[in-house]
């Protein structure tokens, strides 16, 4: 099913962001986009990667498409994000089952479903989840303690976006969430501790 044409013709406003592309395997890509400096890839779950949410709390809306077909749906300056059900004709979704997220571009093809990626033979995944917990000093510089969080968590999701593999190994990282995060005052007044533990998904 790669044509979503809308039932209500509009108009793209300007200045949206774009959405990003991100090679997950051999031929599997995944549109993402950032949401409180965290990149979701899912919109039907939660910033963790563990709870089912409304993709409404990430700006979607509920739009009409040829076919009777409903989904949830928001724009990026490069194409649209879909949310659907595992059927991909209603945006009526089950917290029990995966959500089908489909990526149209610019030009009205579809870039992304993750619908069809379970129709070829592949082996079943060797999944491992990885915690680590990471303690990081910072001078604050006159900035405030949630600050040095809000910089490490997004030079933490940038690597990890950007390396889902190293050289001489095959393991591959799949996706990661951030577990917990805390605060501990240094004994220097211009410094504070994060102990930041860390979640992988792998």
């Amino acid at each position: 099913m790669n044509t979503w044409t809308e039932l209500t013709a509009r108009d793209k406003p300007s200045g949206l962001d774009s959405a990003v592309r991100r090679q997950v395997g051999p031929g599997r890509v995944r549109y993402t986009f950032i949401h409180d400096e965290l990149e979701v890839d899912d919109p039907a779950l939660d910033v963790t990667g563990r709870f089912f949410v409304s993709p409404k709390e990430y700006g979607f809306v509920i739009r009409g498409y040829e076919g009777g077909r409903t989904a949830w749906a928001r724009d990026f300056a490069n194409g649209s994000m879909l949310v659907v059900n595992r059927d991909a004709t209603s945006h009526v979704l089950s917290p029990r089952v995966a959500s089908r997220i489909v990526f149209i571009g610019a030009q009205g093809a579809s870039l992304q479903d993750t619908g069809l990626e379970g129709a070829t033979n592949q082996p079943p995944a060797d999944l491992v989840s990885v915690r680590l917990t990471i303690n990081a000093t910072f001078d604050l510089h006159g900035e405030s303690p949630e600050a040095a969080r809000a910089v490490l968590t997004r030079m933490l999701d940038q690597a990890l976006s950007s390396n889902s593999t190293l050289p001489g190994s095959r393991a591959q990282l799949l996706r990661h969430t951030y577990e917990s995060s805390s605060l501990v005052s240094e004994d220097t007044r211009s410094s504070h501790e994060t102990d930041f533990s860390k979640l992988l998904d792998i």
